[in-house]
């Protein structure tokens, strides 16, 4: 009875590793999977470009689909049935007008023989430039000394605790890191960092202490910021007491 069950156990062994091996191979083979199209503008237009795959299987493949992560990478097989050994192309078109810097964009073709469905990826990479800094692209607002957020007025929301509570981008859009300070009514808690590295972000947390506070009032506060010890713009922190 012993011997049997050792023998049954490895037959199952074999079997989930065969299942394994399948699954684990490859049906498409492309080349190359990776194009780097250097630097571009942004305002340069999309780019096509051409992705050459090839069934290495020995079975027929069925391309299901061409799946994207984003808008400015997409793409289609020109073929969606391969015989072994036959070559087909992904077209793909990268749109760089809502990029900037260093992209590494990727598209996923699902494919199946029949009994193994299996995933490949190609890639884009690319250097979008543009006349503005990414800080000045993502962080309109400049307070000063090299400091950004999205917008000089931010408002409290109510958390899953019930408590007041807004969080404030800041990036530092200068080439060395910064210190900053914070200066806020009693009413106000600030979590943050104190230093800033460079073309970096932080998120500052302010929490809102309502007690005693009548359901309903009006909320209108100023958080003060300096940068390196100087005074910079303030923000406006406001909501409603609920």
């Amino acid at each position: 009875m012993m011997t049997r069950r050792i023998i049954m156990s490895i037959v199952l062994c074999l079997g989930l590793l065969q299942g394994t091996w399948a699954q684990s191979g490859r049906l498409l083979r492309f080349t190359p999977s990776e194009k780097d199209l250097g630097e571009i503008r942004f305002d340069s237009g999309k780019a096509s470009l051409e992705f050459e795959f090839q069934n290495i299987s020995q079975k027929s493949v069925t391309i299901l689909e061409v799946r994207t992560t984003c808008g400015c990478l997409t793409g289609s097989a020109r073929k969606s049935v391969l015989a072994p050994s036959e070559k087909s192309v992904v077209d793909a078109v990268f749109d760089p007008s809502s990029l900037y810097g260093d992209q590494s964009k990727h598209l996923t073709i699902v494919s199946t023989d029949g009994q193994n469905t299996l995933l490949s990826s190609i890639t884009v990479k690319a250097k979008v430039k543009r006349d503005q800094s990414e800080g000045e692209i993502r962080y309109a607002e400049l307070l000063g000394s090299g400091l950004r957020t999205d917008t000089p007025e931010v408002s409290f929301k109510k958390d899953r605790f019930g408590d007041l509570v807004v969080s404030i981008p800041l990036y530092n859009d200068t080439d060395s890191p910064v210190e900053i300070s914070f200066g806020a009514p009693l009413r106000i808690s600030v979590i943050a960092p104190n230093k800033i590295a460079p073309r970096s972000r932080v998120d500052v947390v302010c929490k809102y202490n309502s007690l005693f506070r009548r359901k309903g009032a009006s909320i209108r506060e100023t958080l003060r910021i300096k940068v390196n010890g100087d005074r910079v713009n303030p923000l406006t922190l406001k909501g409603k007491v609920y």
